[in-house]
C-alpha cells in the first residue's frame, strides 16, 4: 500500500483527518473561484475553486465561517448543527443538471470523504477529470446515482459521505477519483435548495498536507509522513493534543514511523530558540 498523505495542513485538521470550514482563515488559505467564464478551473487557483450555477442569473456558490449548516433533525441551524462551510449554488429544479459546484484539485487521490448538510433531500452528483482544460461539462461520471428523485444521496440533515474515491459509473472505461496523477474532482448540486460542504478528509500519495516553512522558522520543521527533520540540532518534544509526552530527542532527524495515526504537537528548543507547530501521521 502506498504512503498516504493529508491533501490540508496538519494545522488545520482535526485528529481524524478532518478539516472543517468553521474559520475564515482556513476557507481563505484553501477556497477561491474556478475560471467561471470559460466553466473549467483556473489554473492559477486554490485548491478548492467554487463554481456558480449555470442558468441565469448563474448565482454563486460561496463559501464562509458564518453559514449555518444542517443539524441532524433536519433544520437548518438544529440540533447538531456545524457552521462555515462551501453553500453550493441551487439547479433551477430538483434533479436539474444546471447547479452550482465546486472542484477540489488534486496532485493524487487514495480517499475522498465529504461532509455534507441540506435543509431538503440531497441530491448530487459527482464528476471528475485528469484534464485541468476540460470544461466542467465535460467531466466524466464518477456516481450520478443520486441525481433523481428515485434514489438520494441524503434527507435532509446531515451526511458523512465516505470512500467516494472508489465510486464508478459503472461503464467502461472504468473512471475512479483514486489516482496516482492530477485529478480534478467536481461536486454539483442537484437540489433546488444550497447543498452545504462544511468538512472534508482527503488523502493523497503525494506529501502535500504537511506544515510549510515560514521564512522566520528557527528550525525549519519538515515532516515527510515519517521522519521529522530540522534545520539544526534540537530538543524535540512529541505529545499528543491531549498534552501527553511520546517521544522526545535531541536531534535534527526524528524517526516518527511507529507513532499512532492523529495529529500531534511538535515542539523543538534549543537555547533561546523555541519553534511549535503541528504535523498529522498518517
Amino acid at each position: 500500500m502506498c504512503a498516504q498523505y493529508n491533501y490540508f495542513d496538519a494545522a488545520d485538521i482535526d485528529a481524524d483527518g478532518w478539516i472543517w470550514f468553521d474559520t475564515q482563515t482556513k476557507i481563505d488559505k484553501y477556497i477561491g473561484l474556478a475560471n467561471n467564464d470559460d466553466y473549467m478551473v483556473d489554473p492559477t487557483g486554490k485548491k478548492i475553486q467554487l463554481v456558480s450555477a449555470n442558468f441565469d442569473p448563474y448565482a454563486d456558490t460561496e463559501a464562509s465561517d458564518t453559514i449555518q449548516g444542517a443539524g441532524t433533525d433536519g433544520i437548518m441551524g438544529g440540533a447538531g448543527a456545524k457552521m462555515g462551510g462551501i453553500k453550493i449554488a441551487p439547479a433551477s429544479s430538483t434533479s436539474g443538471t444546471n447547479g452550482g459546484s465546486f472542484v477540489v484539485c488534486l496532485p493524487s487521490c487514495t480517499s475522498f470523504n465529504l461532509f455534507l448538510s441540506g435543509g431538503s433531500t440531497m441530491y448530487a452528483k459527482l464528476t471528475g477529470s485528469t484534464d485541468i482544460n476540460q470544461n466542467f461539462n465535460n467531466y466524466t461520471s464518477v456516481c450520478a446515482k443520486y441525481t433523481t428523485v428515485f434514489s438520494k444521496l441524503g434527507s435532509a440533515g446531515q451526511k458523512k459521505w465516505e470512500g467516494m474515491e472508489i465510486l464508478n459509473s459503472g461503464f467502461e472505461p472504468v473512471f475512479t477519483l483514486t489516482s496516482a496523477k492530477p485529478i480534478y474532482a467536481r461536486l454539483q448540486n442537484f437540489m433546488k435548495n444550497p447543498l452545504l460542504v462544511q468538512g472534508m478528509k482527503i488523502l493523497t500519495s503525494t506529501p502535500t498536507g504537511i506544515n510549510s516553512v515560514k521564512e522566520d522558522s528557527p528550525f525549519g520543521i519538515r515532516f515527510d509522513g515519517k521522519t521529522l527533520t530540522l534545520k539544526s540540532e534540537a530538543q524535540v518534544s512529541i505529545y499528543t493534543l491531549a498534552g501527553s509526552l511520546v517521544l522526545k530527542d535531541f536531534s535534527s532527524s526524528v524517526d516518527l514511523g511507529n507513532l499512532n495515526k492523529g495529529v500531534y504537537i511538535v515542539k523543538a528548543n534549543s537555547n533561546s530558540l523555541q519553534e511549535t507547530t503541528k504535523i498529522s501521521v498518517q
